[in-house]
């Protein structure tokens, strides 16, 4: 009789572990895919993040530089003299071309006297033909709006060229031309291939309209089969990878990473080893199975509990857990953890100017929208360094490198490195949340610290010119009372400064100060 139940017991016993490892197998295999799914998530995330920091901190500024420089050139057309066929480049085209410190062109293409006009000046090839050229067919577009052109290749050479064209007219709304502005294309394929760094991904740029290929770093990784990569997520990145898009806000283009299968084969593999230490307690638990045939009932019943005690202990089930979480996300986080400390430092490095070392215009004008949706008072001083012109022509660029250092080290001594900026060529601004009194104290010593420098390449003095306005009392139009002042200090002889009259005078000020 006791046999009997023995036996019964065993195959009672036997097909209940088979099918308790089975549960177990499958529990394992359902908890491993649900960690994976979690990681591609986390790493999808940290890539949309990397995606937005681009779009926000450097293409953004970009193209907006970009835009301010063609506005700049626009405003500045003498076009009665254009109409005439006359050149279309003036004195204000050298200034707009100091905006951006790459090698680029500004044209003017007079559709009336077929004429090209460039700065710096181009000699144009006698076998260069306007009409063959792919800007050409902008023409023929009704669009009145900025149109952003190419890439395309460039001629005579093969240097691929991106441009922003405006469409402008005469006074009686006819055509007068093209004005075109070079993109800084070298500058953003580099930006592309600073953010990915070693990264095994593709990054780069396509038109909305199309999806034809603008600019890329690492664009072998993209698949040979022709059309936009698959965008899905899930288990399916693993045999096709993944592809993020986020749309640029201020031109149609669109910013993508593609994530190659391989970028996610690294994952899978940490993964993996998560279902071994499971997968080898079911093979126990299956053995225990077997030896229930050959072994009495109450040893066996011992290895199954001891089996089922190392699995369901809470102390075994936090040490899984520990270590499911490092092996989930160790690999994902360090690479993601480079990526935002990259980026991090691009976006300090975006805000200082790399020749003088104090902050840049992109910090001026944040700083700025930020004093002012604070509310409290403020100057905006602007300072022009005198005749910076003549030192560049007289002694070259090299000393005029050397002036502009010396004179933003002076600033950022009297009026706090955290206070000033290079906001242009010899352009300089400062931000004081002081009154009236120690402004002037402090201007005027500015203005001497920098006359009375010794300079081992000229015996003569270099000098400020500055002009300053108060928020809120000027808030209406704080930078262009700012600049009058500026300009009111260089008619009166340079060397000097002057102070928005707006905001009532201190006890026992002028209102109007000169140096």
């Amino acid at each position: 009789m006791a046999a009997t139940i023995i036996k019964e017991r065993y195959y009672i016993l036997t097909p209940l572990s088979f099918l308790l490892g089975a549960l177990v197998l499958i529990a394992t295999l359902l908890l491993a895919a649900a960690s994976y799914l979690r990681s591609i998530d986390k790493t999808l995330a940290g890539y949309e993040h990397m995606l937005t920091s681009i779009d926000v901190t450097f293409i953004h500024e970009m193209v907006q530089a970009n835009r301010r420089q063609l506005g700049v050139l626009e405003d500045s057309l003498d076009k009665q003299a254009i109409a005439k066929g006359e050149s279309a480049v003036n004195a204000i085209w050298a200034i707009a071309h100091q905006f951006k410190h790459d090698a680029h062109f500004l044209f003017f293409y007079n559709t009336r006297f077929d004429r090209l006009d460039s700065y710096p000046d181009w000699q144009v090839p006698t076998d260069y033909q306007v009409q063959k050229r792919p800007w050409y067919q902008t023409l023929a577009s009704d669009n009145e709006e900025l149109v952003w052109f190419g890439p395309y290749q460039e001629f005579g050479g093969n240097a691929e060229v991106l441009s922003l064209i405006k469409r402008v007219k005469d006074d009686e709304g006819q055509l007068l031309g093209l004005l075109m502005v070079d993109m800084l294309f070298n500058s953003l394929q580099a930006a592309l291939r600073r953010a990915m760094g070693s990264d095994q991904a593709a990054l780069y740029i396509t038109e909305r309209k199309g999806d034809r290929l603008v600019v890329g770093h690492n664009l072998s990784l993209l698949p040979a089969a022709p059309g936009t990569p698959s965008q899905g997520a899930g288990l399916n990145v693993i045999r096709a990878g993944s592809h993020l898009k986020r749309p640029l806000s201020d031109i149609d283009w669109d910013l993508n990473i593609y994530l190659p299968p391989a970028h996610f084969h690294g994952n899978l593999q940490d993964t993996l080893l998560m279902v071994v230490l499971p997968a080898l307690t079911l093979l126990g638990i299956w053995l225990c199975s077997l030896l229930f045939l050959v072994r009495i009932f109450r040893q066996e019943q011992t290895l199954v509990q001891r089996s089922l005690s190392g699995l369901v202990q809470d102390e075994a089930l936090m040490e899984i857990q520990r270590r499911q979480r490092t092996w989930f996300v160790h690999g994902s986080l360090g690479e993601i953890c480079q990526v935002r400390n990259s980026l991090q430092q691009g976006q300090d490095a975006l805000l200082h100017d790399p020749l003088t070392g104090i902050m840049n215009r992109r910090a001026f004008e944040q700083d700025r929208a930020r004093l002012a949706q604070e509310g409290g008072p403020y100057w905006v001083v602007l300072f022009d360094v005198d005749c910076f012109k003549r030192v560049n022509d007289s002694w070259g660029h090299r000393v005029g490198d050397g002036v502009l250092f010396r004179v933003a080290t002076i600033m950022a001594r009297t009026l706090g490195e955290a206070q000033v900026y290079r906001i242009g060529g010899d352009e300089f601004a400062a931000l004081l949340p002081w009154e009236r009194e120690e402004v002037e104290e402090r201007l005027t010593q500015l203005l001497a610290r920098v006359r009375a420098l010794q300079w081992r390449e000229f015996e003569e003095s270099i000098t400020l010119s500055a002009g300053g306005a108060r928020y809120p009392d000027d808030a209406a139009a704080l930078l262009d009372r700012a600049d009058e002042c500026l300009y009111q200090s260089k008619r009166q002889g340079r060397d000097c400064w002057h102070l928005s009259a707006t905001s009532p005078p201190s006890k026992g000020a002028v209102v109007t100060v000169s140096v």
